[in-house]
């Protein structure tokens, strides 16, 4: 009878211990959920990304690679901006690292995120040139699109027919740049083509593009001025009176002028090395170089070495 109750005793008291350690228990997961949805909510509070934007541009589906679509002026982009980053880097590289490239192309086996990267048409081109590309959106339908026609070209992480011969590799990922800053990741070269007249906090962006930037990498980036001819010629003709893209694409007040940018990207560490102006001619969906910078531009900046 004593051991009896003794052994109540003893299931009474670890009850009761079992009862308080559910209540900590209990305590410090709500204090966990409580801390966690204010990370959250603090992150949303500082992110980069338009819901809106993300959902116009997921919204295209497809069409990314219709190259006589909506697109084609994305599409006709890159006979203008990549050769232009490909002499821009070739401008900035050293003397050693010229000598070990000579007759390969200044692309290759360099590391390069391509930041809000559509349905890849940029990514893909700097691939089958030799990089290692991370191509990212904040629109997981721009992915799946990316990452299927990546696949039908054979591209991929390993390599593709074009990319496997002169070391090229591609890959998507459904994340933001601020993902890529909590993954510690760096590049040799980070792209952010045509992409920040659409967030939401400009400043913000450009700060997590150079904190990408690898020591001694390249920020390029092309985007609209903030000019009243950018307005006309961008908004104006461009999608209510000739249609080459769709009504609402763009948000003059989201435009960026270049000697904003000029002022972080220096008051940063950053050198810029040169602005390029671009005219696009409707008629023959070509881009040409142009001193004028009051509608399109090209800035491509170098990250200076410590001190």
């Amino acid at each position: 009878e004593m051991l009896a109750r003794r052994y109540s005793r003893m299931l009474g008291s670890a009850a009761g211990m079992l009862g308080r350690t559910e209540v900590m228990l209990g305590d410090r997961t709500m204090r966990a959920g409580r801390r966690l949805g204010e990370e959250r909510l603090e992150r949303r509070k500082h992110s980069t990304v338009d819901a809106d934007e993300v959902n116009k541009f997921g919204a295209i589906g497809r069409a990314w690679w219709d190259v006589h679509g909506p697109q084609k002026a994305l599409h006709s982009l890159n006979a203008l901006r990549v050769p232009f980053l490909q002499s821009m880097l070739n401008q900035t590289i050293s003397r050693l690292q010229a000598e070990k490239k000579q007759q390969r192309d200044v692309l290759e086996d360099l590391s390069i995120v391509d930041v809000g990267c559509g349905g890849g048409i940029l990514a893909e081109q700097l691939s089958h040139l030799g990089a290692h590309v991370l191509g990212i959106d904040a629109a997981k339908e721009n992915i799946q699109v990316a990452e299927e026609h990546a696949k039908m070209r054979g591209m991929g992480p390993d390599g593709g027919e074009d990319g496997r011969k002169r070391g090229g590799s591609l890959t998507y990922r459904h994340v933001t740049a601020d993902d890529l800053i909590r993954e510690q990741r760096t590049f040799d070269v980070v792209v952010c083509s045509e992409v920040l007249e659409h967030v939401s906090d400009l400043r913000l962006m450009v700060n997590q593009l150079m904190q990408l930037v690898a020591p001694q990498g390249s920020l390029y980036i092309t985007t609209m001025n903030k000019t009243v001819m950018s307005y006309g010629l961008g908004i104006v003709a461009a999608e209510r009176l000739l249609k080459l893209v769709p009504d609402g694409t763009h948000d003059w007040n989201k435009f960026v002028k270049p000697e904003d940018l000029t002022q972080q990207l220096t008051s940063a560490g950053f050198n810029v090395k040169r602005i390029l102006g671009a005219a696009y001619n409707p008629l023959t969906n070509r881009w040409h170089p142009v001193p004028d910078l009051s509608v399109n531009y090209l800035l491509f900046a170098h990250k200076q070495a410590a001190n």
